[in-house]
């Protein structure tokens, strides 16, 4: 069903910034990957010594004779392991202390825009704890979906030509203000003396307005702005605008992004309701909603009626300052503290997600999500988005962008088999995030996939015969992934045998009688057997094959039949010859 686009359901809704007093600070993250221990010694204890302690404990120090100088040496544990192996060292008479080894951070940057102190709501999520890492970088573009973007003010420089599908031509200056006060949150320029701080300072825009002066277009525009600013590398795509229903061009158009590598981020909506609103709710979408100053879901009242952000951790993935300073469309360019709705926050993640992308420009989409998601702070409030609130601070120092290993796998190369076989990946280790699975592909084509060590899958191969081509793909959490290559031989073809020596069918018999055979297959005969009135009575394995019979044994009349078995277990008979006696 097709339907229509509106910005003002994402963008400016009434707030009151008189709460924006305290802003909290970032808590700890969640710890994720190794344990980094740091063991004291007590004075006296060599650095041989030490060495010696910690072998004899199953660990090796990072080799730092600085560090020992201060009777210190430092080891990495599994996480698992982490208070067992604490409680073992400090048993030690030698040892002074095991601590966990801290992290140092730079100080956060303060920039000198005159509007930066209206703007608590980036302390709150910890985007100055972010710039100490990075400030942006020009190679990165954020598409900004909606109402077009004016290049003033802090966004001079900054802003991309782009498209203006409403009306079809080159034109992309913003009609209504969303566009621009949203673009001015992603990258308008900080530390310039001037105006106000976006997140993501020297990142570009890329305006592709997709409505009318009203604020409203038709989805089928939503759709192709997405589909433009895909087709032109852009890696995070802001989308300012919410659709009246879920309609499949939308969802072809996201899923069509993706596939390009790109994250698509969008608001949750303002209606204070769990009912999913797209594009928000798309699978793979990066759904916003909005915070108060306690980092709580924001919620105002006019009266009676009461409004806010949408929420439901089904479609709501993370959350941002409902409320923003942002600059507004004037000449000269404006500047405004009550710019509020769940756009700014879905803005306020695109920026991070753009200054995460511009440390780290290699990583996948896959990687920069799961590192915005995971670095994010719960709310105390339940039921409201599946992960928190973000702390850039945080995930821009946790990207993982290094491939889980995988050393080797089971069957040996080129081994043969028949029918099925269980293909078992070995070596298989990640140090960041942690294995998600492991998939299976036998000559580019998916098999199947195994979530838990030991990672095997069973491959058919049903008719196949020939070399085929098996290939393992280890994935980590945040999307990265190894390979590796292995090819084994299908044999479903059975061998070649026949008698070609011995009484001939019907022929009449006495004593003993010789029966010589003929036996032949790609992978080789692992022997022939006799077969008397359907019963195996002889077996060899070794060429040329060749049975004596003593025909009294098995009755006036006999049936007699040979049977090659190869070394993959394939079998085949020959005709069979019927002799009396």
């Amino acid at each position: 069903m097709s339907g229509r686009i509106d910005a003002a359901a994402a963008g400016s809704q009434p707030g009151s910034r008189a709460e924006a007093e305290a802003r909290r600070v970032e808590p700890a993250a969640p710890a994720t990957g190794p344990a980094r221990l740091v063991i004291g010694y007590r004075a006296g204890v060599s650095r041989t010594a030490m060495a010696q302690h910690l072998r004899d404990a199953g660990l090796s120090a990072q080799d730092n004779g600085s560090l020992a100088k201060v009777g210190a040496q430092v080891v990495t544990v599994p996480r698992a392991d982490q208070a067992r192996v604490t409680a073992a060292l400090r048993s030690a008479p030698n040892v002074r202390y095991v601590e966990q080894d801290g992290q140092v951070r730079a100080a956060a940057v303060t920039p000198n825009d005159p509007y930066y102190p209206y703007q608590p709501e980036l302390p709150q999520i910890t985007v100055p704890q972010a710039w100490s890492v990075t400030t942006g970088s020009a190679s990165v573009t954020v598409a900004v979906v909606g109402t077009g973007v004016t290049a003033l003010g802090d966004l001079a420089g900054a802003v991309l030509p782009g498209w203006d599908f409403a009306d079809d031509d080159a034109d992309a200056a913003d009609a209504r203000g969303h566009g621009t006060s949203e673009a001015s949150l992603i990258a308008g320029r900080g530390n310039n003396g001037a105006g106000m701080a976006g997140v993501c300072w020297a990142c570009k825009i890329l305006p592709v307005k997709v409505t009318d002066a009203n604020g409203t277009g038709p989805d089928s525009d939503l759709a192709a702005g997405i589909v433009y600013a895909a087709d032109r590398g852009v890696k995070i795509i802001y989308i300012g605008v919410i659709a009246d229903n879920r309609n499949q061009p939308l969802q072809d158009a996201v899923v069509y992004a993706q596939r390009k590598g790109a994250l698509v981020v969008a608001p949750a909506g303002n209606t204070l309701s769990k009912i999913p609103l797209y594009p928000a709710a798309y699978g793979g979408v990066i759904g916003v909603g909005g915070t108060n100053a306690q980092s709580e879901p924001y919620i105002y009242c006019i009266g009676v009626a009461c409004g806010g952000t949408n929420y439901g951790p089904a479609w709501v993935d993370v959350a941002a300052p409902y409320c923003t300073t942002a600059m507004v469309l004037g000449d000269p360019a404006e500047y405004e503290d009550l710019f509020c709705g769940t756009g700014p926050p879905a803005a306020l993640v695109a920026g991070t997600l753009a200054l995460m992308k511009s440390k780290y420009p290699n990583a996948s989409a896959s990687a920069l999500a799961y590192s915005l998601t995971r670095g994010a702070r719960q709310t105390n409030t339940t039921d409201f988005t599946e992960f928190g609130e973000i702390r850039a601070g945080t995930s821009i120092t946790t990207v993982d962008t290094v491939a889980p290993k995988i050393t080797g796998a089971t069957p040996k190369h080129n081994t043969r088999f028949r029918g099925a076989v269980t293909v078992t990946a070995t070596g298989v280790s990640d140090t960041g995030t942690g294995v998600a699975y492991a998939a299976l592909y036998a000559n580019g084509k998916y098999i199947g996939r195994d979530t838990t060590a030991p990672y095997a899958v069973r491959y058919a191969s049903g008719k196949t015969n020939g070399a085929v081509a098996l290939r393992w793909r280890v994935f980590d959490r945040a999307g990265n992934s190894g390979s590796y290559s292995r090819t084994l031989i299908a044999d479903n073809k059975t061998p070649t045998v026949k008698i070609t020596s011995g009484p001939k069918n019907g022929a009449k018999v006495k004593g003993t009688v010789t029966v010589k055979v003929s036996a032949s297959d790609a992978s080789g005969i692992n022997r022939v057997e006799l077969l008397i009135n359907g019963k195996v009575v002889a077996k060899d394995t070794a060429a040329a094959y060749s049975f004596k019979i003593k025909v009294s044994k098995y009755g006036k009349k006999m049936k007699v039949q040979v049977r090659a078995v190869d070394k993959v277990g394939n079998a085949a008979a020959s005709a069979s010859r019927t002799w009396k006696r």
